[in-house]
């Protein structure tokens, strides 16, 4: 009998198998390039990529830990198969040259089935999610068939060898026993006890690290606890299924009714460790995907209602958007718009340095340079009355989400540009660090105003709109007392300040009446019409064209509408990424059903000869599949809740993207439940025949 005989009479004979085991993995391939057609598509923003990168580290991981488990699984269960071969008298070589054969000819057809499907599927996709969220162009590129080819290959190659290995290592009796040989593992208390620890330290230390509280916010202290969230469960899960039959044994009536489930679980350890924290893991990142994008569209509307008390926003200065108020109201007026409210506040733009442990940075988010009003401008714009010393000052925080906390960093202002210079760096560019002696030796005391963090006050107000380019931002303002600004005004030397124009219409056609805005400070600015058509810029190199690109004004409108754009584009991006994720999970327990209703036959024949009656089987079996579907569902809920409350943590809007969040989380219960009861029908009614 040759080789090509042998492989196709095993072919025909394990066809089941064969066929299980060839559709879980034409099914990885299939969701590496769906992965790849969104990774690879040029309509998806970069920005939004970037999440990309840490799925694509779940997606390899799932690849790895599913494809050696079914593998070892199938070579596992066909070892009466290998063992009848060996005792006529082939080789472990003989097998494993077999094993080869067939693993060419299965990965062969999984890949091309599976690019099909992946084809097929991901154009789906594309089409439910672009009738429900937003239409994006569908693409497919070379990069994408390279990317599942070059990630799956590598994976089942690396696995078939630690697979011949494990045949090679075995001896005849072995090789036939390895099908009925259970993966019985003790578990190590020390490690699960260390792991509990190491978790829930993680766990409290994480948002405080995340939010700079301590640690000074050290990426690599992050990192480390994340990576200690995300690994420790594994063996937590591993414990726990010890711990607690060691616990229920104190309580002997439970422990009979529990006695079959309690021994399966410990019968079978490895895999069910394995396979709770694989979909555990899967669940938790699926839900965190699509419950971050799903707040962020959802609130897109309300978000920018918060943030933008204005119709109209444009900043003047001295040398750009110089135009008097009655020339803005008649193009208002002339084009059918009604005003409620049109404000002008000054204010003088100073670079802005801030000191904390002998450190000095430019201000975070200001793009090095500050906007500070005058007392009696910001009472009057505001309709307040604060009263600010001389020395002092009311740092005002315009709420973007992020939480106002309380000064840790004293706050100077530059009032000469020209004592910043420096041979090797310019002070004016932002994100500079440097010791405080270098800084000092450089720039003259004099030429400073400080106000140590003990004299800056707090508040939160809407005082203009949330924007900001490489010009300018509007996160915060510094409100000084009038003697104090008259004074930086004066030693600064600027010939004018700027001034936040800003307008409320009462009717009006919005859209056309931002227009002709446009066109009139495009008038005022000697620019032609290819300045201001792009309607999200932010940065680029400063000069000439981007600082007047930078200070285009903003229209409330126009902003929502771009907004809801991108997050559209982000929230199909994240629903994609996580529904392929919870779709992984269900295929992983789908998988694990099936595997083991030939060895629950088995012992279902052994259990019913002492007496153990069809309903107290059929009752068993039922938790034993609640524990497989819901501890692994819950456990990574609750991770992704957590997770999506920590990267909110520092967001004073928590309260409307956790509500959004645990609407996803309720949803995927519910659709896990139905398919528990569909499969649950189908996986009893199989160990019936």
């Amino acid at each position: 009998m040759t080789f090509p005989s042998i492989v196709y009479k095993n072919l025909k004979y394990n066809f089941t198998r064969y066929i299980s085991f060839y559709l879980v993995n034409s099914f990885i391939v299939a969701v590496l390039f769906m992965y790849g057609t969104l990774f690879f598509n040029d309509s998806i923003p970069s920005n939004t990529k970037s999440v990309f990168n840490f799925s694509f580290v779940a997606i390899v991981l799932f690849c790895i830990i599913f494809i050696s488990y079914t593998q070892t699984y199938f070579v596992k269960f066909r070892g009466k198969e290998f063992g009848v071969y060996l005792t006529l008298g082939m080789t472990t070589s003989d097998l494993k040259k077999m094993i080869r054969r067939e693993n060419i000819i299965i990965i062969s057809i999984s890949l091309l089935t599976g690019i099909a499907a992946g084809l097929l599927f991901s154009r789906m996709f594309y089409l439910i999610l672009g009738k429900l969220l937003i239409n994006i162009v569908y693409s497919i590129s070379f990069d994408t068939f390279l990317l599942t080819i070059s990630v799956f290959l590598p994976i089942f190659i690396i696995s078939t060898f630690f697979t011949e290995r494990y045949l090679t290592k075995l001896s005849i009796i072995e090789v036939i026993q390895s099908s009925s040989k259970k993966e019985i593992a003790a578990t190590n208390p020390i490690i699960g006890f260390i792991s509990i620890i190491v978790f829930a330290i993680s766990l409290y230390l994480l948002p405080k690290v995340y939010t700079g509280d301590i640690f000074d916010g050290s990426k690599v202290i992050l990192t480390l606890c994340a990576l200690a969230t995300l690994v420790s469960p594994f063996f937590i899960i591993g414990t726990l299924i010890g711990m607690f039959r060691s616990i229920i044994r104190k309580y002997p009536r439970i422990h009979n009714n529990n006695l079959l489930v309690l021994s399966n679980l410990v019968h079978r350890f490895l895999s069910y460790q394995t396979i709770l924290y694989v979909v555990s893991l899967m669940v938790s990142l699926g839900i965190f995907l699509i419950g971050v994008g799903y707040t962020i569209h959802k609130n897109t509307i309300t978000f920018n209602d918060l943030e933008r008390p204005y119709d109209f926003m444009f900043i003047e200065n001295d040398k750009y958007n110089h135009i008097s108020q009655d020339e803005i109201r008649k193009v208002i007026e002339d084009n059918g718009g009604k005003i409620k409210k049109y404000t002008v506040l000054d204010y003088l733009s100073l670079p802005i340095y801030k000191m904390k442990d002998s450190k000095v940075k430019t201000g975070e988010r200001t793009y090095s340079n500050s906007v500070i009003i005058s007392e009696s401008n910001y009472n009057k714009h505001m309709a307040t009355n604060k009263d600010i010393k001389r020395g002092y000052m009311l740092d005002v925080f315009l709420d973007g989400g992020e939480i106002q906390t309380k000064p840790t960093e004293d706050i100077m202002f530059l009032m000469n540009k020209k004592s910043v210079q420096s041979p090797s760096k310019r002070f004016d560019d932002a994100n500079i660090t440097m010791n405080s002696s270098d800084f000092f030796r450089q720039v003259h005391s004099s030429d400073l105003f400080t106000v140590p963090k003990e004299r800056i006050l707090n508040d939160k107000a809407q005082f203009a709109n949330l924007e900001y380019t490489n010009a300018y931002s509007t996160y915060h303002a510094y409100v000084v007392d009038d003697v104090d600004y008259e004074m930086l005004k004066r030693k600064s030397g600027y010939p004018d300040i700027s001034k936040y124009h800003l307008i409320n219409l009462t009717s009006g056609d919005k859209n056309k009446i931002f227009f002709e805005i446009l066109s009139a400070l495009r008038k005022v600015n000697h620019a032609d019409e290819t300045i201001w058509k792009n309607k999200a810029f932010l940065g680029g190199p400063i000069n000439e064209k981007t600082l007047l690109e930078a200070y285009r004004p903003f229209s409330k409108t126009e902003k929502a509408e771009r907004d809801l754009q991108l997050n559209g584009v982000f929230y199909f991006s994240m629903t994609f990424l996580g529904a392929l994720l919870l779709i992984s999970s269900s295929i992983v327990l789908f998988y694990k059903i099936v595997t083991d209703i030939a060895e629950e036959k088995q012992r279902i024949v052994i259990v019913r000869k002492i007496g153990i009656t069809n309903r107290e089987m059929k009752r068993n079996l039922t938790k034993q599949l609640k524990i497989i579907f819901f501890v692994p569902a819950m456990i990574g809920a609750t991770m992704a809740l957590y997770y999506i409350a920590l990267v909110n943590t520092n967001y004073s809007k928590i309260n409307y993207t956790m509500l959004q969040a645990l609407l996803v989380v309720v949803v995927y219960i519910l659709l896990q439940i139905v398919f528990y009861f569909g499969l649950r029908r189908k996986y009893l009614s199989s160990l019936n025949e």
